[in-house]
């Protein structure tokens, strides 16, 4: 089983479980704990299991462009984007971010369960072009700053205002020795950044374990439980449960990742005649009045025939009460619609809702602050 450089760290303080291949923390104190210490205040996520790869070179732009239905190369020097792999049918092979670090260079995270799958992916057309592939999970470290809290908990480390940093954006910086990435993305649907400290990996850990150490003076450290009701909250897919190859962007409610006009990208075909039918399915948030919705639980209508499926669930520790995600049959997945989730033997009563579930002007990036 792989182990990241913080391993020693999350084995002395936390429960480790098997994710992705990883040794993973799943939660340090509680998965309520931590999700609320992220919403509240800060948390600190260990995601150095995602993977990275570099790609540079003369046709490093054209090459991203056709990987993506995002345009990359007209996008500006420090952005970050979120955008999506697809297959010549138009099925998600992967979510991911990309960092647009020049004009000839991309930094692209992408899931870990689909680090190898991906690389095949993009091996498979860069003949096409001339430009470099490399992998450099195994040599960095990746790590999580989350809540709003999280400018004060990492400005200390970081000689940019990060005040002045847009979502994202990204910026390069020195952190405790280590060349750095900084951009203010996250999982969490909280305002955030996500560090890839450049010059560590498994066999240089000590930078890395004195950032995270640091960290955890100020800000709570997290782990996979919380970082799942908390992307649950906010609404957010995960490959495997909300997305995969069978799906599309339309079903998946992600079509806005494709750039107006852009027609030249890896299942641009298959995506232009969807677009002209509306699909018989799509992604919803689900809000139940009570019980706890889980992963391949039917959505019911009011004649108890079944319109849908979980594909996660949890309770909102926000809301004190269970949400979920769904694909809904077009037809029954207006915003406001009563349904049912049918949670063994019994029938909960529910609604259909567009995520995230929490107030926006009390929670999350968009919050409204005095």
């Amino acid at each position: 089983m792989k182990r990241t450089p913080l391993h020693d760290y999350h084995k002395a303080h936390s429960k480790l479980v098997e994710f992705a291949g990883f040794e993973m923390p799943i939660w340090y104190t509680s998965v309520v704990e931590e999700h609320l210490g992220v919403r509240h205040h800060t948390g600190i996520f260990d995601v150095s299991h995602m993977g990275r790869v570099i790609v540079s070179g003369p046709d490093a732009g054209k090459y991203v462009d056709y990987l993506i239905p995002t345009m990359a190369s007209t996008q500006p020097v420090g952005r970050s984007f979120y955008t999506l792999f697809l297959n010549e049918d138009c099925g998600i092979i992967d979510d991911l971010i990309v960092l647009k670090r020049a004009a000839d260079e991309y930094l692209l995270v992408v899931n870990a369960a689909n680090t190898q799958k991906d690389l095949a992916h993009m091996q498979k057309f860069s003949g096409m072009f001339t430009t470099s592939i490399e992998e450099i999970t195994p040599t960095s470290t990746m790590i999580a700053v989350q809540g709003p809290e999280a400018i004060q908990t990492l400005q200390p480390f970081v000689d940019t205002n990060l005040k002045e940093v847009k979502r994202f954006r990204h910026i390069e910086s020195d952190i405790l020795g280590s060349r750095a990435l900084v951009t203010r993305t996250g999982y969490t649907g909280e305002d955030g950044f996500e560090i890839i400290l450049l010059d560590t990996g498994l066999a240089n850990d000590s930078v890395a374990t004195r950032f995270w150490s640091e960290l955890a003076q100020n800000a709570r450290p997290c782990g996979l439980g919380a970082r799942d009701s908390l992307r649950i909250e906010a609404g957010l897919p995960l490959y495997g449960s909300e997305i995969d190859e069978t799906t599309n962007p339309i079903e998946a409610d992600l079509s806005w990742v494709v750039s107006n006009n852009k027609s030249s990208f890896i299942g641009s075909e298959r995506f232009q005649e969807a677009s002209k039918t509306p699909p018989a399915k799509i992604r919803r948030g689900v809000i139940l009045n009570d019980m706890i919705p889980r992963k391949g639980f039917q959505v019911l209508n009011k004649n108890d025939q079944e319109v849908g499926r979980v594909t996660s669930g949890t309770f909102s520790p926000v809301l004190r009460r269970g949400i979920a995600m769904a694909y809904l049959e077009s037809a029954h997945s207006e915003i406001g619609r009563s349904v049912k989730v049918k949670v063994r033997n019994s029938h909960a009563d529910a609604r259909v809702v567009k995520p995230p579930f929490y107030d926006e002007t009390k929670y999350g990036w968009k919050r409204i602050t005095e």
